[in-house]
C-alpha cells in the first residue's frame, strides 16, 4: 500500500535526520526519546489502521537501514 505523500515526505525526513542525530547527539541515549516523539506525531496523522500499519513497518524499515537496535528496557 502506497503511503499518503505527506507521510512519505515526514519519514524521509525523518530517515534523513537519523545519521546526522546519531552523530552529533552528546548523549546517545537522547535519541530515542527524539525519535519517538517525531515517529508519534507521524503515526497520528495516518488515517486508518492499515496505514498506521504501513508508517510502523516503515519506521522499523528505516532505523533497521539505520542500524538502529532500541535498548533492552530495565
Amino acid at each position: 500500500m502506497a503511503l499518503r505523500i505527506e507521510l512519505e515526505s515526514a519519514l524521509d525526513a525523518l530517515a534523513a535526520m537519523i545519521p546526522v542525530w546519531r552523530e552529533k547527539l552528546r548523549e546517545p541515549d537522547a535519541f530515542w526519546p527524539q525519535f519517538d516523539a517525531l515517529s508519534a506525531q507521524i503515526l497520528a496523522r495516518a488515517g486508518d489502521t492499515r496505514e498506521r500499519a504501513a508508517v510502523r513497518a516503515r519506521l522499523d524499515a528505516l532505523l533497521a537501514a539505520a542500524g538502529c537496535v532500541r535498548p533492552a528496557r530495565r
